[in-house]
């Protein structure tokens, strides 16, 4: 009751606001006319306001003037309009813009001047236009730019669309029908940490690609055509922290790949075509918190492959033709482990036994029907194993066991 007080409390203040455009929500620093049905930027927004959001509408272009009020204006959404624009589009409001979201507009270029004043953005989303050829200055005047996304357009990639961007920290580039990305495209911004290649047509990368990128965190290379790891990736990205490469055609893991590589953080293999991994597959990555190796027929996965690996929290093993549970080392910090959709029979009270701190067990759809008495005996931390889908959910011993935490519900 509380809330709904609250609520009408607010919408009844928003609803009374002065300078308030028809159809549009208002506080005194927010004009909030999403879906408003508008054709043109409405009249009647107050001087006060500070984010503007004009998407999902009808506008095709920003008549020069119509923001020259807005003295205060840091973020300006237009997302999912029928946008044209000048050169002068922005020249408006662009002694206070920071933000400025322009995406799904169906853009099929940008004015090469477009961006020349507005020197203080900071964070831009150009996705899911139809950007393709960018002229080789558009970006040249934003030095303070951090976020940059553009992704799912059709670009074609040149080594100088990203001069300027000195401060770029995130770069998003998914969904672009990218097959090759050129040499030296990304030495303009070395301050990069966060780069998204997902879900494009590259199968692989130069040498060097990376050399100026000290300082990347984050790279995402999912949903692509790569049938081997590039090793370019571990030559110059020492600080590197996230690497996902899933969803690839990735046969085999080289001897030592991943030695020396102990700011890994989160690993990504899932979904490709490997068959077994190297006795030294992890042993470089001490600080590995993250593992997913889901989605390969590995079968066979050695007790000691984590020995080394005592900051594992989460690791995912669904559908790796697993037949039976070898007793894993160095996993005592894991949190939860997932082996779904795999051939297992049985489950041997010893299997957790070394993870003292797992939380949350799943074994979702797997042949197991029979459960060592005393199983989850040295887990004090355990509240939960899923057995859906397994026939030992169906026999009357089921009932009978001693740990409560057996799970048989089926998922939503």
């Amino acid at each position: 009751m509380m809330v709904s007080v609250q609520f009408l409390l607010f919408f009844g203040y928003v609803l009374s606001m002065p300078d308030c455009p028809q159809k549009c929500l208002c506080t005194p620093f927010l004009t909030d006319c999403r879906g408003a049905s508008l054709y043109e930027v409405p009249h009647g927004i107050t001087p006060k306001t500070e984010t503007l959001i004009l998407s999902d509408n009808h506008l095709t272009l920003i008549s020069p003037g119509v923001l020259q009020h807005l003295f205060n204006l840091t973020f300006l959404g237009i997302a999912n309009n029928k946008l044209s624009l000048q050169n002068d589009s922005f020249d408006d409001i662009s002694k206070s813009i920071l933000s400025l979201d322009l995406s799904g507009n169906n853009l099929m270029d940008l004015p090469s001047n477009l961006f020349r004043n507005t020197k203080k953005l900071v964070w831009l989303n150009l996705a899911e236009n139809g950007l393709s050829l960018l002229d080789s200055t558009v970006f040249s005047s934003l030095g303070k730019l951090t976020y940059l996304d553009l992704s799912n357009n059709r670009l074609k990639m040149l080594t100088p669309m990203f001069v300027g961007l000195s401060q770029l920290d995130t770069l998003m580039l998914a969904g672009n029908h990218l097959s090759t990305i050129p040499q030296g495209v990304f030495d303009p911004i070395p301050n990069l940490k966060i780069l998204v290649l997902s879900h494009n047509e590259i199968s692989h990368l130069p040498e060097g690609l990376f050399d100026n990128l000290k300082s990347l965190n984050d790279l995402l290379l999912d949903y692509n055509n790569f049938t081997e790891i590039p090793h370019a990736i571990f030559t110059t990205l020492h600080n590197l922290e996230h690497f996902s490469i899933s969803k690839n055609r990735i046969q085999n893991i080289p001897p030592l790949l991943f030695a020396s590589r102990f700011t890994l953080r989160k690993l990504d293999l899932s979904s490709n075509l490997l068959s077994e991994l190297p006795s030294d597959f992890l042993s470089g990555l001490e600080k590995l918190e993250v593992l997913n190796l889901s989605a390969n027929c590995i079968g066979n996965v050695p007790k000691n492959l984590f020995i080394n690996n005592t900051r594992l929290e989460f690791l995912h093993l669904d559908k790796i033709c697993l037949q039976t549970l070898p007793i894993f080392l160095g996993l005592q910090n894991l949190i939860e482990l997932t082996v779904c959709c795999n051939g297992l029979k049985f489950l041997p009270k010893a299997f957790t036994n070394n993870m003292v701190n797992l939380e949350l067990l799943d074994l979702t759809k797997n042949n197991i029907s029979q459960i060592e008495d005393d199983a989850f005996k040295m887990n004090p931390n355990i509240t939960k194993v899923i057995l859906t889908g397994n026939p030992v959910c169906t026999t009357e011993r089921f009932m009978h066991y001693s740990f409560k935490g057996l799970d048989c519900s089926n998922k939503n």
